[in-house]
């Protein structure tokens, strides 16, 4: 089936998770507007991690605090946005904002979520799912794929995937081999950030009592990945450490890097984050920590992933700090993870 539209705009979510979350519903517009010119609308940090997706012919980068900073920024994309005279809008973000910047640029029909006080703004509304006054958490996947049913694109697949350019991978294999890491070595990484904020950490402690055991159970090679901003996180694990692991803290990681480090690993630990997702699209068994955020906004494709968390009252808060003792995550032991990490490996990960 083919829909009327030869120009699409999809604005795309500006959480990297989300963004991976989302790649099913781009890759379904594609197989349903083969024909179609389709631009991605897409913040600076997410678009490493679209890179290279066929699903696309351009990305067209928002950059609200470079580029489109204050009115003469915006009003430029605006007219950038404008000339290329849009049939199409696909809004995945449920922003007020998001649905005026579609508006401004003049795509004829603009579909998205009518949530706020927004839906003046779309030409097709759907509505958020809700119990009274409460927003009801959905799996993202799912989420943006009911738009592009709306669109009368029917879908095939639910699963994520992400793409890796030659240069990229070649560049990922010199910085393990300059690490000591060979190509058959087995890897696990572990991923210890998170964007969103220090409420989905785990302790340096605790990480480090995981690398270890890793490393003496499995004879494996662990990586640390970080962001560039989280550099004390891994020195603070690495201090903890009886053996040594690998980082790239001597050296920039991008996310356009990250992804073919995330697809040469065994397996993944990490906290609720991007990372966990380009893990997921690879294929990778993956044991995530979670802690204040509902795992309801991430229930899909799991059937290699393994959530780790607690009830406790006061969750999920989905704050960024937390105000009190943190017992999200600090309930959740090195055992429980080692334990999920070990049954994993059993399942997923042939070892000769």
């Amino acid at each position: 089936m083919k829909i009327p539209a030869r120009n699409i705009l999809i604005r795309c979510p500006n959480w990297v998770g989300d963004a991976v979350m989302a790649t099913p519903a781009l890759r379904c517009i594609r197989e349903h507007c083969p024909d179609a010119r389709i631009s991605l609308l897409a913040k600076p940090y997410v678009r490493g991690a679209l890179e290279n997706a066929p699903w696309a012919d351009e990305i067209i980068e928002y950059d609200p605090d470079r580029a489109h900073r204050g009115w003469l920024g915006y009003l430029a994309l605006i007219e950038r946005l404008r000339v290329r005279h849009f049939d199409l809008a696909v809004i995945m973000p449920h922003s007020l904002s998001a649905a005026w910047m579609a508006w401004l640029a003049g795509a004829r029909r603009r579909v998205g979520y009518s949530r706020g006080d927004r839906g003046w703004l779309l030409t097709d509304r759907l509505p958020s799912p809700r119990e009274g006054r409460t927003w009801l958490p959905v799996p993202k996947t799912d989420y943006y794929l009911r738009l592009c049913e709306t669109i009368g694109c029917p879908v095939r697949s639910t699963k994520t995937e992400l793409f890796v350019s030659d240069s990229a991978a070649q560049q990922a294999d010199r910085m393990l081999a300059q690490r000591g890491v060979p190509p058959d070595a087995l890897v696990i990484g572990l991923n210890p950030g998170a964007r969103f904020g220090s409420s989905k950490c785990w302790s340096p402690k605790s990480f480090a009592q995981v690398a270890d055991a890793l490393i003496e159970r499995y004879g494996c090679r662990v990586v640390i990945l970080s962001a560039p901003d989280e550099d004390q996180i891994v020195r603070a694990i690495e201090l903890e450490m009886k053996h040594k692991a690998v980082d790239f803290l001597d050296e920039p990681m991008t996310l356009e890097l990250l992804k073919p480090i995330v697809r040469r690993l065994a397996l993944l630990v990490t906290t609720d984050t991007g990372t966990r997702h380009f893990a997921v699209a690879f294929d990778k068994p993956v044991v995530v920590i979670m802690g204040p955020t509902d795992p309801r906004h991430t229930a899909c494709n799991l059937d290699k992933t393994t959530v780790l968390r607690v009830d406790v009252p006061c969750g999920p808060c989905h704050l960024r700090v937390c105000p009190t003792d943190h017992r999200c995550m600090t309930l959740v032991t090195p055992d429980h993870v080692l334990a999920a990490v070990d049954d994993l490996m059993r399942k997923h990960v042939p070892r000769s």
